[in-house]
């Protein structure tokens, strides 16, 4: 927090990929800006003009843009303050015929003093990696099954029929259906091109897999993001990643606002919307969690799973209860990340053959690097630092004992 009766130099900056422009002002708390110069100049050359023109201690603000983390993480190197505020920090607040770089740098500084701004979270580097790898594999994903879709709408469109879902198949076998016809030059070419494709999208998809479940495998925040009925190794790398620092959300509400899963508040005098969801939030975590729902109902066993069942049996809809369910999953996940106790073993089955599953596809060299001679001995040892607390029912063998 600034203080209230100390003058700051505060930067507004307005960034692009090549050029900065900086409004550089002399602000108190309590009152407007007082513009002390304003400046032009390169990404390349920032640590150099900060350096010049820019005092020790000043606060810079820019709005959250591609590169305004790498910005930011250079300005903190070299000693100075960066606040990252939300990118529809400005709508509004100029006319449409005095909009330019130099003038949004201006309203970036006077948006600030006047408050009412909201700051984005600027990750760490390790996290900014991992978000990185997720976006990879994300996409990769959505590579693979588009070239999936265009060969299957190739090979119905001369009759022939392909298994469902075939972009969860191997290339290999993928390729040889399809080349069992007979097919001219350029329906070869065509179809040759296209398999290429595939095959290399899946090899990348598998590249980024690999990488996510080994980042899980070392990483006992994720392992234990696995407990939860419908949470395999690549939702809850993304929800590590995104989440980060448990931290700065206090309560669950806070974490279940951040993914836009709450419910809108729309009122006004004696007149109420519909709370429909949130169209706010991060959509990727979203959309996975709403999935781990939909898991859930399809094949859960416990508390929750029967709850949601309950509820579409009464006449509730289907995807609206799927949204409730993620936000109780997300719930969840806020309690194992801040490490509050796991009442009971209700999901160990589950969350072992999870753990079965990553061994393998982490591969038994990749375990021995880790320092387990073969899967079981991983299994065992991640079980043994999250269930050490005694069931309920060895509370009650051991009661009379003790009594």
């Amino acid at each position: 927090m600034t203080n209230e009766t100390q003058a700051i130099t505060l930067v507004g900056m307005d960034a692009h990929s090549v050029k900065i422009v900086l409004c550089i002002t002399r602000w108190r708390h309590g009152s407007d800006p007082e513009i002390i110069k304003e400046l032009t100049t390169t990404l390349d050359a920032l640590e150099t003009t900060y350096a010049r023109q820019v005092p020790a201690g000043a606060l810079t603000v820019l709005e959250a843009s591609t590169n305004a983390f790498s910005i930011a993480g250079r300005l903190a190197v070299i000693g100075q303050r960066v606040e990252v505020l939300a990118s529809d920090t400005l709508s509004g607040r100029a006319r449409a015929d005095r909009i330019n770089d130099r003038i949004d740098a201006r309203n970036l500084a006077f948006a600030y003093a006047r408050g009412g701004t909201r700051r984005v979270h600027v990750p760490s580097a390790r996290h900014s990696q991992w978000r990185d790898i997720f976006f990879g594999y994300r996409n990769a994903v959505k590579d693979s099954v588009r070239c999936s879709n265009r060969i299957w709408s190739f090979c119905s469109g001369h009759g022939l029929k392909l298994p469902k879902k075939s972009f969860k198949r191997k290339a290999e076998a993928v390729r040889k259906d399809v080349l069992a016809h007979g097919w001219s030059s350029e329906e070869m070419f065509h179809i040759e091109t296209l398999l290429l494709e595939y095959e290399h999208s899946l090899e990348i998809r598998a590249r980024y897999e690999q990488r996510i479940v080994r980042v899980v495998s070392e990483t006992p925040e994720m392992t234990r993001l696995m407990q939860i009925l419908g949470v395999r190794f690549i939702v809850a790398f993304a929800l590590t990643a995104f989440i980060e620092d448990i931290h700065r959300f206090t309560n669950p509400k806070k974490l279940v606002s951040y993914i836009g899963l709450n419910p809108t508040v729309l009122s006004s005098g004696t007149s109420e919307g519909s709370h429909i969801l949130s169209h706010f939030g991060r959509r990727d975590l979203k959309a996975l969690m709403v999935e781990a729902a939909q898991c859930v109902l399809r094949k859960g066993g416990d508390g929750m799973a029967k709850w949601a069942r309950r509820k579409i049996v009464t006449g509730k809809a289907p995807n609206l209860i799927a949204c409730a369910l993620a936000r109780k999953l997300v719930t969840r996940a806020w309690h194992i990340l801040m490490g509050h106790p796991v009442p009971d073993r209700e999901g160990e089955r589950s969350f072992r053959l999870k753990l079965a599953k990553l061994a393998s596809a982490v591969g038994r060299e990749h375990l021995a690097s880790l320092g387990f001679k073969k899967p079981a001995d991983y299994i065992e040892s991640v079980c043994a630092q999250i269930y050490t607390l005694p069931t309920p029912a060895e509370l009650q063998t051991a009661a009379p004992a003790s009594a």
